[in-house]
């Protein structure tokens, strides 16, 4: 039984830190090429909408100018300032085509220094960046001599460590994130916390479901022995 238990341990670390580090460096060039696609994606539909809206604008600019003065009209403007306003606005076409996609479709003007290859790579790294917290409690036992890292005890000690850092990282990561919007920090790192909890129990509860079902016999068979 000490034999096995040993094994386990070993086993254990070596497959947390195997398993953990291929899941992390997939998951983040997924996530990374994700965000470079999506955001290549809104900016290509955004242009193609532009070149139709401007075409319509150079054939018929009355046609544009009506649709944009019932707009402003549905906003609540009277339909006298609505005239003036997009006459006036007409007289910018830069201006106008702009008014146009907002008002028309709701996209804000192209940013002409968005980069998302940019926004890709800053992604793939801050998934790393972050995803390596809930691993550093491997890694640091793993540094020790492997009859040091035989027990279940300094398992279980690396998973409570694992868990507690990246339960405190969520929480930070929430704080961070209320200095962007008008939600307190307190609450926001509350809740980005019991969102991560949530994810980690679920996949917490399907790998044990699994191991449970599938690897009992294999593991009736190590105690025998």
């Amino acid at each position: 039984k000490q034999w096995y238990q040993r094994r386990v341990a070993i086993t254990a670390g070596v497959f947390a830190l195997v398993l953990g580090f291929s899941n992390l460096i997939g998951d983040a060039i997924s996530m990374g090429m994700g965000d470079y696609l999506s955001s290549t994606a809104d900016i290509e539909h955004q242009k193609t909408e532009y070149k139709r809206e401007k075409w319509e604008f150079d054939v018929n600019p009355e046609g544009e100018i009506a649709e944009m003065i019932e707009l402003m009209e549905e906003s609540g403007v009277s339909h006298e300032d609505a005239e003036l306003i997009m006459r006036t606005t007409a007289k910018y076409p830069d201006l106008f085509m702009d008014q146009m996609m907002y008002y028309e479709l709701g996209f804000m003007p192209l940013d002409e220094n968005e980069m998302p290859a940019k926004q890709g790579v800053v992604t793939f790294l801050a998934f790393i960046l972050f995803g390596l917290v809930p691993l550093l409690s491997y890694v640091l036992f793993g540094l020790l001599p492997w009859e040091t890292y035989d027990s279940i005890d300094n398992v279980n000690l690396s998973f409570a460590i694992s868990c507690v850092a990246t339960a405190i990282t969520l929480f930070l990561l929430g704080a961070v994130k209320a200095n962007f919007s008008s939600e307190k920090w307190f609450l926001s790192g509350i809740k980005v916390t019991a969102m991560g909890a949530v994810a980690c129990a679920a996949s917490y509860a399907i790998g044990y479901l699994v191991a449970h079902f599938l690897l009992k016999d294999e593991q009736a068979e190590l105690c025998d022995v």
